[in-house]
């Protein structure tokens, strides 16, 4: 999907009509969404790199699971907000991946719905030469009908749809939603909770969403509900145990301060599964060299903390993105140590397969 940049897209919506309005621990703090527990640490201020905006946004990790939140959590009508208009211009890039050439044989022999024809042998081959740069790409599967759970322009499904699947879309946001349309992409414009689909799906695809949302379990839940009879989820988030997290902290491209709500890491991701009913077929971390060449670009050009004052805070942001970030020797250096990540489970990107299970 997504997996060239693992931070998230847009917010998906929320499971209430109303704001979500946990109850408080005697400490004050919210009680983490996943365990209850209400012990945490501070593990890192973020700031929001993209659009200038006063303030700081903490996260902490929960002493008893290890989730990792925002605290305190925006209420659900402000969610949108924290969003630039040009939001996915700037994040849905993985696509770009597509034009290398052993990229464009992959997708042509292993991963369109005739791909079942090639042989085995071919079809391992392209599997592991285009592995890293589109894991999460889906095989084909059953009846080939994908539901992109927060859609956002489209790149993903117009993908699906040159493969030959039946793709397609929820979104929530008006414009995102707008462009799949002009794009002849069949598209919902609204939420999980309000999508006219039952069961008819035999992949449903969550990338780089479920950090958004203020419920996840709820979302997850009712995700859910749309997989047909032998049908796999695929979520796709970023790893709060990423290198690139512990190196590069506030900076770290992937924490996107304020949008992402919640960060998972492989123990945290099968505990949600289970909350929400789902068996957790497998869990891997991939990574590339982006991230960290994005995370090096923000502290080179922003630094770990930005200045109170918001002129100047707007200046130094604005500056950071008009500079383009050219680290051909940064990457060339940090790709083993991302391909060693990923095998060591600290990549940047979580990507999780999960099935039906047994609902409690």
């Amino acid at each position: 999907m997504h997996g060239a940049t693992p931070t998230g897209r847009r917010p998906l919506g929320e499971a209430t009509t109303a704001p979500l309005q946990p109850t408080r621990s005697a400490s004050g703090a919210a009680p983490c969404v996943l365990c209850g527990g209400s012990a945490r640490h501070l593990l890192v201020t973020g700031y929001d790199r993209m659009a200038a905006r006063a303030g700081s946004y903490p996260y902490w990790r929960c002493g008893s699971c290890g989730l990792v939140a925002r605290s305190p959590l925006p209420a659900a009508a402000e969610i949108g907000q924290l969003y630039p208009t040009d939001y996915h211009a700037r994040i849905e890039t993985w696509t770009r991946n597509l034009d290398k050439p052993v990229n464009r044989l992959a997708v042509a022999y292993f991963y369109g719905v005739d791909s079942v024809a090639t042989p085995r042998l071919v079809r391992a081959l392209f599997r592991a030469l285009s592995g890293r740069l589109l894991h999460g790409l889906v095989e084909p599967h059953g009846g080939n009908r994908l539901l992109d759970v927060g859609c956002g322009g489209g790149s993903t499904l117009a993908v699906y749809q040159r493969l030959g699947w039946d793709a397609r879309g929820i979104e929530p946001r008006s414009d995102a939603a707008a462009r799949c349309r002009a794009n002849g992409l069949p598209v919902h414009e609204g939420t999980v909770f309000d999508a006219p689909f039952g069961a008819q799906f035999d992949v449903v695809l969550l990338s780089h969403v479920i950090e958004h949302v203020l419920e996840p379990i709820a979302v997850l839940r009712r995700a859910s509900e749309f997989l047909a009879p032998g049908g796999r989820m695929i979520l796709l988030t970023p790893n709060a145990r990423a290198i690139g997290f512990a190196v590069y902290r506030s900076c770290w491209f992937a924490l996107d301060a304020p949008r992402h709500l919640f960060l998972f890491d492989p123990h945290t991701i099968r505990l949600l599964g289970r909350a929400a009913g789902l068996a957790v077929r497998r869990v891997s971390t991939p990574s590339t060299p982006q991230t960290l060449c994005e995370s090096r670009h923000y502290a080179a050009t922003q630094g770990q903390t930005l200045p109170e004052d918001l002129a100047q805070r707007a200046a130094i942001v604005a500056e950071s993105w008009r500079r383009k970030p050219r680290y051909r020797l940064y990457r060339e250096l940090v790709t083993p140590l991302a391909a060693l990540a990923a095998r060591g489970g600290r990549g940047d990107v979580l990507e999780a397969e999960l099935t039906v299970g047994v609902r409690s």
